[in-house]
């Protein structure tokens, strides 16, 4: 597996998210990229899941509507808040992109909740491939997110 540490911080992030409800599609303060900028900077939420003391500027580099097939990047605006909260996170800004779009453009469900998993499985296959793993690895990995 490549960079197992991040695979696992990144994981271990995205299960307090979603357990903790604070995991939310189209919100770009606590989406799946959302939550992990705000974790490694040590951003807080407000009771509205907004980031509190910080602008959210990464998705002046990409962005994807949960309607729209198509993913908006703009590599160009890699500067600034926008490049200091994608650094924060140890990947690429392609592939916290390839991210996103996973968790964005994840299958509907007649739940939020459901909806939320769904894009965290999503999200599991996109690390899968951002890092390496195995078969056994992701399916281990995807049982994290099992609630009680």
């Amino acid at each position: 597996m490549k960079n197992k540490e991040l695979f696992n911080d990144t994981v271990k992030i995205l299960v307090n998210a979603y357990l903790n409800n604070s995991l939310v599609q189209g919100n770009c303060h606590a989406c799946a990229v959302g939550n992990i900028i705000a974790a490694k900077m040590n951003i807080k939420y407000d009771r509205d899941l907004k980031w509190m003391g910080c602008q959210v500027a990464w998705p002046q580099v990409f962005v994807t509507v949960s309607f729209e097939i198509a993913q908006v990047r703009r590599p160009w605006n890699l500067t600034g808040p926008a490049k200091e909260q994608i650094n924060a996170t140890g990947y690429s800004w392609q592939e916290l992109a390839q991210i996103e779009y996973a968790f964005e453009r994840a299958p509907w469900a007649k739940t939020q909740e459901e909806r939320m998993f769904n894009g965290l499985m999503a999200v599991v296959e996109a690390l899968s491939q951002i890092h390496e793993m195995d078969e056994n690895t992701k399916s281990a990995t995807k049982g994290l997110f099992l609630k009680d």
